[in-house]
């Protein structure tokens, strides 16, 4: 598949919850979040309702093609900082390969250009190998380790800093267009 253009991202709406909930409690995405317990329904709507009142968080859904595909997830919004963090999953599994760079292209697109963020921050679990190596890609810079951070399963296991700058996805953002064009 070539994808020749940015994806869309649209508001969460009530209607859009249960396909959100469906993909959040899969075991493939569940287990790479600090919380990979099963998430019930009424904890899911009182994340949405609190989202609705939020000034440090906004969630959108990814779209290609007028298909959902994600979600991405911006947190600790700092407007003195003009700083931010991120998290985002694709949630079908037969999504197209690639899919994940699209929503990664699109989401740093608004994080830096409609939102004016200065700086965007990402937390990725060390087992989480896909997510490492997609930071990496997209131009982010290993900023750290915080060592033996979190429990899953039983064990501790780090949790690995990335930053990315603004005019560092300015300058790195063509490098990935061109590669979702050769897709």
């Amino acid at each position: 598949m070539n994808f020749m253009k940015m994806g869309e991202l649209k508001d969460i709406h009530k209607e859009d919850l249960m396909q959100l909930f469906n993909w959040r409690n899969q075991e493939s995405i569940r287990n790479m979040m600090y919380n990979s317990d099963i998430i019930l329904f009424d904890d899911h709507v009182c994340w949405f309702e609190g989202l609705q009142k939020s000034e440090k968080a906004i969630s959108k859904i990814f779209y290609y093609d007028n298909i959902p595909y994600g979600v991405l997830n911006i947190n600790n919004i700092d407007r003195m900082n003009n700083k931010c963090t991120w998290g985002f999953y694709i949630g079908p599994s037969d999504a197209p390969k690639g899919m994940g760079t699209v929503l990664g292209y699109t989401s740093l697109n608004y994080i830096f250009g409609e939102l004016s963020m200065r700086k965007l921050s990402a937390e990725v679990l060390s087992i989480n190998e896909k997510s490492l190596n997609f930071h990496k890609k997209l131009g982010f810079t290993q900023e750290g380790i915080l060592r033996k951070h979190v429990i899953k399963n039983g064990e501790y296991m780090d949790v690995y800093l990335y930053g990315i700058l603004k005019e560092e996805w300015n300058d790195h953002s063509e490098v990935i267009k061109k590669m979702m064009k050769g897709r």
